[in-house]
């Protein structure tokens, strides 16, 4: 029986056999099967601990993935977190690295600032600042204090920052609104992901007003091999070569006229074929035909807002 059907024979539990697995690296097919058995689904609400009440934009599914990851994590490196908002989807990573059994940190990296609207909907139970613009760290730290001294706050624009940290084992992006940010992010940190062992998570891969992360993706196929589609739009990523100043060359998407970024939607298209549904895909080229030459997730949104107004 393959690896996949053991595990779900089995009723794998949200950490399946990783005594087992610690004793030597696993392949990239036995990998594979693990994702396509999605045990993180089995993973109880109470695992989470603290991290179950800390608020996040994550879906409930996310959550569980990220707890997981966590306490699946081989000590290969580091947890790197790419726009944390209010700590949410740290949270979820330190719960399940705390279970790891491994010396375990997280950096996560934001501005920690939120407008007054993020701030209701996202933060209810919290008091309403009077400013836009609020600072979050007061909030942040609180919720990440069952944490401390497991966890770095990299604060500031993380188009300015740069990565000195050594190995990350675990990198979540939810940053790359943009796709100057896409090109600066992977030349920053897909360096630094171990091949064989790292996981990567595209949070908004599949967002029709994103399209370059897709492209630049599609352009480091050979670095990167795709396990599993988490909805709604996420999408995970073993790392299975070094990513090389060549190959973030080949990979950019600043600057990419709409036919070559539509091109690479295409060819992405194409990669996923059988894992993400091809409407998707073109929810995207529509969304580069309806407003050429924008490059912002936020600036589509609002194109096509007074579109429809």
């Amino acid at each position: 029986m393959p690896r996949s059907g053991r595990l779900a024979a089995a009723g794998c539990t949200a950490y399946g056999d990783f005594e087992g697995r610690r004793a030597r690296v696993q392949t990239a097919a036995e990998i594979v099967a693990e994702f396509a058995a999605r045990p993180w689904r089995t993973v109880p609400a109470t695992d989470l601990g603290a991290a179950a009440g800390v608020p996040t934009m994550l879906t409930s599914e996310e959550g569980l993935l990220y707890h997981w990851l966590g306490r699946r994590a081989q000590g290969a490196g580091v947890a790197v977190d790419l726009g944390a908002y209010a700590g949410g989807s740290a949270a979820r990573l330190l719960s399940g690295l705390a279970l790891s059994g491994r010396p375990f940190h997280v950096h996560s990296y934001d501005r920690f600032r939120s407008s007054r609207a993020f701030w209701a909907r996202y933060l209810p139970d919290e008091p309403l600042p009077e400013v836009d613009d609020a600072d979050l760290l007061p909030v942040v730290r609180r919720h990440l204090a069952a944490w401390e001294g497991h966890v770095t706050l990299h604060v500031g624009d993380i188009g300015e920052k740069h990565w000195t940290g050594g190995p990350i084992e675990i990198l979540s992006v939810d940053a790359a609104k943009g796709s100057a940010m896409a090109d600066h992010i992977a030349a920053e940190f897909f360096p630094a992901l171990v091949p064989g062992r790292s996981i990567l998570i595209q949070q908004d891969y599949l967002m029709a007003v994103q399209p370059w992360l897709c492209a630049q993706m599609a352009r480091l196929r050979d670095q990167f091999l795709p396990l599993a589609h988490v909805p709604k739009v996420g999408l995970v990523f073993l790392c299975v070569s070094p990513v090389t100043p060549q190959a973030l060359a080949a990979a950019r998407v600043d600057g990419l006229t709409d036919g070559k970024l539509m091109q690479r939607v295409r060819e992405a298209a194409r990669w996923h074929e059988g894992m993400v549904p091809r409407a998707v895909f073109r929810a995207m080229l529509e969304q580069v035909k309806a407003h050429p030459g924008l490059r912002m997730g936020w600036q589509m949104r609002q194109a096509s807002a007074r579109a429809r107004n």
